[in-house]
């Protein structure tokens, strides 16, 4: 079975061009080719709108020929302009699956407010044709175990689907990329400081600049930590105490 955006880019002409006439059995193949094409789409597209509906619809819609008389006559019934929004909707590709359930739950509630029984099997029905080809692997499956979700689990797993599918990761990774780093931006109050918060001093003119002493730097002070109780090293060396600050400062 094509996906709804094949059938709407190949079959939808049946919707709004007649039938052309039955050539003779005598016809060369190119006489034939207009009649075969607008038939085999036409029985592609009353495949997709009996798949679309609700078991007592279908059973009402499957003597039509046409596609052409079941749609007029499901317009007829659920109100032209509030059918039409939930029949032509299509899901955009990259766009959250949530978003686009509640838009056709809102066009199902219109429809219901002109007086329309759209039913949850038949909703159901008409959002898995609705999706963006993302979502094949999802509708096959479905088609092919014959479950029977309900419209809330029909969007919990839809959710899942596309998160474990990663459909839309890309534009999460953009989002992420355009929000600033704050381990790259703790590195450059270090560069411009020396120390978290301080700030740089040019040494003056003529005065000597005293070297550290490594031996004295590497010796460990005396004393004990007030802030984890360990001998062998002050508050301001603590490696405890280094850690939550910047884990502060990164969360800041």
């Amino acid at each position: 079975m094509n996906h709804p955006e094949k059938f709407c880019e190949n079959n939808r002409f049946v919707l709004i061009e007649e039938c052309p006439p039955a050539p003779p059995a005598n016809a060369t193949r190119a006489v034939k080719k207009p009649y075969d094409r607008w038939i085999a789409s036409n029985n592609k597209a009353k495949t997709y709108m009996l798949a679309s509906i609700s078991d007592a619809l279908r059973i009402k819609m499957e003597p039509m020929e046409t596609a052409f008389e079941i749609m007029e006559s499901l317009q007829g019934m659920f109100g032209h302009e509030a059918t039409r929004k939930y029949t032509n909707a299509r899901m955009v590709a990259g766009t959250h699956v949530h978003d686009h359930v509640m838009q056709m739950t809102n066009h199902f509630s219109e429809a219901e407010m002109h007086g329309a029984v759209v039913d949850e099997a038949t909703q159901v029905s008409i959002i898995l044709n609705s999706l963006s080809s993302d979502f094949i692997p999802f509708t096959r499956n479905y088609i092919m175990n014959k479950l029977n979700y309900g419209m809330t689990q029909l969007l919990n797993e839809l959710q899942t689907f596309e998160s474990i599918s990663g459909i839309v990761k890309n534009k999460s990774k953009a989002n992420v990329a355009d929000k600033p780093s704050s381990s790259k931006g703790l590195k450059n109050k270090k560069a411009k400081g020396g120390k978290l918060g301080g700030k740089f001093k040019k040494p003056k003119i003529g005065a000597k600049i005293i070297k550290p002493n490594n031996k004295k730097a590497e010796k460990k002070p005396k004393g004990k930590c007030f802030h984890c109780g360990v001998d062998g090293h002050w508050k301001k060396n603590c490696p405890r105490y280094l850690v939550e600050l910047k884990e502060k400062n990164n969360a800041a």
